[in-house]
């Protein structure tokens, strides 16, 4: 017996949500040889000479400080006081540089990632760059998306002072008119101050809320560093707060070596229901796009395998919003 594509897209279950978590594994992914001016986007390892922060570096180095990795540095930078003017100069300078990429015309991951989810799922994300917000804002109105949340802040978003609504840098609020205030970006030190923000902190209490009741959870191109380490914890308490996960499943998607990421995300999976993919069309997103709950739950509680539909391999923006288009129709959420 095979679950077959037209019993998955036509009758689709009230299964509990599929939470997404991004890393900057994932933004290389979505644009691997550039922005849509052949931008590139910069991780850890090489943000300082893909954002070009050589020459302020040299200025103010903490003396015996090698590191080339951009967390090392900031952290031993920020936490000297004769740095702070060059501190501000150096953030000002990563934001004007991720604030000045664009997406490509076509097709990139991100717009698969949010179309192939439905309104009760969520993504997470740690990345700064303005990917995730560009490809929401594209593929809005053409079928509904999940909600999306920028835990350490985001250089696209704004938000309100005095309401819980935040939306485009440069816009204004819906309720009262005024400018929304720019959301600053957590940079990388161990201890961060995750309630000093409106936004970030009602961003973490969604994170702690979803985890805990996601039935999926897709943890994509995140590495989880040092300076991340009390969030992962929090994240992993709040996944394993409702139960031991018996029936609950994992997915990775990360280039990594497997012993590696099993080593990082072993805490996670008590039971190891978890699988790992190297790339995003192996996903159970793209291979049952706003089904994937559907995917595990057959075969997990009923022995039936399901056939798989996967998202078109096409650069037209305007096909992939066309097929899932036909199958979020059946949905009535």
């Amino acid at each position: 017996m095979l679950k077959t594509r037209q019993d998955l897209i036509e009758a689709p279950m009230d299964l509990r949500p599929h939470i997404v978590l991004l890393g900057a594994g994932a933004s290389r992914a979505a644009c691997p040889t550039g922005d849509a001016g052949g931008r590139l986007l910069p991780v850890m390892d090489d943000l300082i000479d893909v954002v070009g922060l050589q020459q302020l570096i040299d200025r103010v180095r903490p003396e015996g400080l090698q590191d080339r990795n951009f967390e090392a540095f900031y952290g031993q930078m920020i936490a000297d006081p004769k740095c702070a003017s060059q501190v501000k100069e150096i953030e000002r300078h990563i934001d004007s540089y991720l604030s000045s990429l664009s997406l490509p015309t076509h097709t990139t991951i991100y717009d698969q990632l949010l179309v192939s989810l439905r309104p009760r799922d969520a993504v997470f994300t740690f990345n700064w760059d303005p990917f995730l917000f560009d490809a929401y804002q594209r593929n809005r109105y053409s079928v509904s998306l999940p909600e999306i949340f920028f835990l350490h802040g985001n250089v696209r978003i704004g938000a309100c002072r005095e309401h819980d609504l935040w939306g485009d840098r440069n816009g204004v609020c819906l309720k009262c008119s005024q400018r929304l205030s720019d959301v600053p970006l957590l940079y990388p030190i161990a201890r961060k101050d995750y309630s000093n923000n409106d936004y970030i902190r009602h961003s973490w209490e969604a994170a702690k809320t979803l985890f805990k009741d996601a039935f999926t959870l897709t943890i994509f191109g995140y590495s989880a560093p040092d300076s991340d380490k009390d969030a992962k914890e929090l994240l992993r308490s709040a996944w394993l707060d409702r139960s031991d996960r018996k029936m609950e499943h994992i997915e990775i998607i990360d280039i990594a070596d497997h012993s590696y990421l099993h080593d990082c995300w072993s805490p996670f999976t008590p039971t190891f229901h978890y699988d790992i993919v190297r790339i995003f069309e192996q996903s159970r997103l793209a291979r049952w796009p706003r089904r994937s709950g559907e995917s595990i739950w057959f075969p997990m509680t009923q022995g039936i395998p399901c056939e798989d539909f996967p998202l078109p391999i096409s650069d037209s923006l305007e096909e992939l919003q066309a097929f899932v288009g036909e199958i979020a129709r059946h949905e009535k959420e």
